[in-house]
């Protein structure tokens, strides 16, 4: 830590004295009047109240239109996201599993889906009580903009609060307005899409409709899916505003082509694992989700939020195995917040207070039954599970001079997790427990001149496990229930950081941080059951790491974004099978991640786009005896926008993986028999045209 502190210190200085010689030679010499980009400063809208980003005292990363929608082919989160430091995304490809997703480590332990981190659309939560997401219901050509809170954050959003990311649709038309698009490439790949909106008058509305099907790089992995986004905005009186958004997904395949050995990635890419063909492994899904927000403007330093929501998700899959290889989930998921925000004066200096109230109630029916080739076998599994969540906080903002603001807060949460054996034939399995936990938060920034600031915060964040982490009881003698053996992670983390603007032309950012956890969940599989992922405690782990960001005009039109994360995380207390393995690397993220993406974006419409991810090895299992070598993928993408009989037609051609390089989509963490492998994609092509009237 001492080095990473060191190290840290040396670029702080040096961008200081980088930042006087900047502005000085910029302030003396003459600025032609020419069109480029200006990196103005941007009202963080999904922190607390609205803030400049150089007074947050946390990591907050941006993402604009730019980033989401130029020339994007819109399959998954992780096309626009590589570009943040801190995060790392894997499993593009395979949509029976949805993507996995980490910031700063917290949610790697995944094998499918989103877990540790929190997923909000427009305010609307997207994560279950027990800190599951998934984006398979998200249309991303209908996401306008994103912001991601780099750090633990359940003080202010609760369980499983590793990281935040909220997503934001596109805001409605001035006039009525509507796009037709088609987007297609190699491996079968097909998206048609079609929207109306409307924000003229007081009642606004839009809504959005697609179709996506995939072949897919690999065999059995073909999915298709169909999908609404419908949102409106009702003008109640010039105080009041209502919205509702409701969200439609009819996925109803999506194959799994399972992990190969290296052997059998290096014989043949493209191969599915042979017992995933056999027993037919895959997934299908039908959700409906509704929601409603109303926003009240009290006085002029006052106003409430109430949100509301309601999910309904019925999902079934196989697995490559016999018993219990097929689920039936029905899930249903309702909750209610509200939060009243007060500005006011203390000792003649502004204070913003935020006091919220957070109700969730989650139930999922899970049965398994036997995977006969495919073929439904007898029930072996059935129970209820539920997870309701309570939960009070209270943030505040206080300015106490023009240098320095802060920042601090708690949040109290109770839980109440239970399961109800309907399969009573092996013994009665029910259960329940009750946790509560407290995260309190500080930080504080000090404004180094009105375009930046050091800050510094200290953080508690705590995770439970999931239903489903839950119901994989690795002891043979389980009768149902819950896995008693697993409990919550619980870690406390502190970070320094230094960030601002030279004038409109460099955005930079640095931040160093240090989190201890306790009782770090991890995944692993039995060779009884291979495919069939279990969760356990290890103990103690320590995640240290430099985060840096930069971006900035090279000359006219065009734009840099540069992004390097180190990450330095390690066992700390951890004895497995008889092994110490204190000092381990945690298996499944690199240590080393540079990206960079350059824009040449013409003011006429034409744009080029460069993307360029580089990887170190990423350690396997947990005794890291196994790693992947190191790699770079190159992606391309241009564009252009013509006026054709008062339409607007654009068009995109994109080529991902251009340098042909040999890597894997997808790593399966202690996967069983070395099958820790899922190819990507070689060289591929695709193109896209939209049409807007």
């Amino acid at each position: 830590m001492r080095k990473l502190i060191l190290y840290f210190l040396f670029l702080v200085k040096g961008l200081l004295i980088a930042q006087s010689d900047i502005s000085g030679s910029l302030n003396a010499s003459e600025i032609s009047d020419t069109l480029r980009f200006e990196l103005k400063p941007i009202q963080v809208v999904g922190f607390l109240n609205s803030k400049n980003p150089t007074e947050t005292p946390f990591s907050i990363s941006s993402l604009t239109s730019r980033q989401l929608t130029f020339g994007q082919k819109g399959m998954s989160l992780g096309e626009s996201m590589r570009s943040v430091p801190g995060l790392f995304i894997m499993n593009d490809e395979n949509f029976a599993q949805d993507i996995r997703l980490s910031i700063r480590g917290f949610g790697s332990r995944s094998a499918f889906g989103i877990r540790g981190i929190k997923l909000f659309v427009d305010g609307f939560p997207q994560t279950t009580a027990d800190g599951q997401s998934q984006v398979d219901n998200i249309n991303l050509s209908f996401i306008q903009s994103a912001e991601i809170i780099r750090g633990s954050s359940s003080s202010i959003y609760g369980n499983a609060s590793g990281g935040v990311i909220q997503l934001f649709t596109e805001p409605y038309p001035k006039q009525r307005q509507i796009k037709s698009s088609i987007s297609i490439g190699d491996f079968g790949y097909r998206n048609i899409q079609s929207s109306i909106g409307d924000g003229a008058n007081a009642q606004k509305y839009m809504l959005k409709v697609s179709s996506k099907s995939y072949d897919g790089y690999r065999d059995n992995s073909e999915m298709n899916s169909f999908n609404i986004n419908m949102k409106s905005l009702f003008e109640l009186n010039q105080n009041s505003t209502l919205s509702i958004h409701y969200n439609y997904l009819d996925s109803p395949l999506s194959n799994d082509p399972g992990s190969l050995n290296k052997e059998q990635a290096e014989e043949n890419r493209r191969s599915a694992r042979i017992q995933n063909i056999d027993y037919q492994s895959g997934e299908k899904v039908l959700q409906h989700r509704l929601g409603a927000s109303y926003k009240l403007k009290i006085s002029n330093s006052s106003k409430l939020n109430i949100l509301s929501f309601y999910t309904k998700r019925i999902f079934s899959n196989k697995l490559p195995f016999e018993n219990g290889g097929q689920v039936d989930l029905k899930r249903s998921y309702w909750g209610l917040t509200a939060k009243y925000i007060i500005d006011n004066y203390f000792l003649k200096n502004p204070l913003s207070t935020t006091i919220g109230v957070d109700f969730s109630d989650q139930s999922d029916r899970r049965k398994r039954y036997n995977n006969i080739k495919g073929i439904r076998g007898s029930r072996v599994f059935d129970q209820l599970e539920s997870f309701i969540n309570k939960a009070f906080y209270f943030q505040q903002s206080y300015l106490l001079n023009d240098k320095i603001n802060v920042i601090w807060g708690s949040r109290w949460d109770d839980d109440k997790i239970e399961s109800v054996d309907y399969y009573l034939f092996d013994g009665l399995g029910s259960g329940f427990t009750n946790l509560k936990n407290t995260s309190p938060f500080i930080g504080i920034t000090y404004l180094i001149n009105n375009k930046s600031s050091i800050f510094a915060n200290f953080s508690n964040h705590y995770e439970t496990p999931t239903l489903n982490e839950l119901s994989n009881d690795p002891d043979s003698a389980s009768i149902g229930g819950f896995n008693t053996r697993l409990t919550p992670q619980v870690s406390n983390s502190f970070e320094i950081g230094l960030k601002g603007y030279v004038r409109d032309d460099l955005f930079y950012e640095f931040s160093l941080y240090r989190s201890k956890i306790d009782n770090e969940i991890t995944s692993f599989e039995l060779e009884s059951s291979p495919g069939k992922t279990y969760y356990r405690n290890v103990g103690e782990t320590q995640k240290e790491g430099i985060e840096v960001s930069l971006s900035t005009n090279l000359r006219n039109n065009i734009r840099a974004d540069f992004a390097y994360t180190y990450s330095q995380f390690e066992f700390s207390n951890y004895i497995k099978n008889n092994q110490d393995l204190n000092g381990n690397r945690l298996p499944g993220l690199p240590q080393n991640l540079f990206n960079t993406d350059i824009y040449y974006i013409n003011p006429k419409g034409y744009f080029m786009v460069m993307g360029f991810s580089r990887y170190s090895n990423i350690y396997l299992n947990d005794s890291n005896d196994q790693t992947t070598n190191p790699y770079s993928v190159l992606n391309l993408r241009l564009g252009n926008e013509f006026q054709i009989f008062g339409s607007r037609l654009k068009i995109h051609i994109g080529v991902n993986n251009v340098l042909n390089e040999n890597y894997y989509s997808n790593l399966r963490v202690n996967a069983w028999g070395g099958r820790f492998y899922e190819p990507a994609p070689l060289a591929n092509f695709y193109f896209g045209a939209e049409v807007i009237f």
